[in-house]
């Protein structure tokens, strides 16, 4: 049987140590994004408890480096740095294949719509970093 604390052990000390994932963001809002992210990683981690290590990591790793990625970006976008409408769009589409490859095809996930609704609420300056990112994990855990 394997160690599951182990595992999600190591994959949260990773994510602590990771600091290009939040370095972008203040404080309020890097904290927010790495319990969520710690989150997700601890919900991949958890379902490999049948699996051997070597079977384990073959199953999390492409999904935890997806999940690192959609941070990094999901961070860029709460700073302001997806300023021009084409690369939003390009912002949006990435995260949505993302988000398909972290949580499966079972998952719902926002229509384009909704996630570029969400994405162009950083052009209002009364929601900072840390209110962007709780909308869009609200935003996710409304759909799936």
């Amino acid at each position: 049987m394997a160690d599951i604390s182990a595992r999600v052990r190591r994959v949260v000390e990773e994510m602590m140590g990771n600091e290009a994932l939040l370095e972008m963001l203040e404080t309020d809002a890097a904290k927010e994004m790495l319990n969520w992210g710690i989150e997700i990683a601890t919900s991949i981690v958890k379902k490999t408890d049948d699996q051997d290590d070597i079977a384990a990591n073959l199953a999390v790793l492409p999904r935890l480096k997806e999940l690192r990625q959609s941070m990094r970006s999901i961070g860029n976008w709460a700073a302001g740095k997806y300023t021009d409408p084409a690369s939003r769009v390009e912002l949006r589409d990435k995260l949505l294949e993302r988000f398909r490859a972290i949580f499966g095809e079972r998952m719902i996930l926002p229509t384009k719509a909704e996630l570029d609704a969400l994405l162009n609420q950083v052009d209002n300056k009364k929601n900072t970093p840390y209110q962007l990112v709780v909308k869009l994990k609200e935003l996710l855990e409304t759909k799936g």
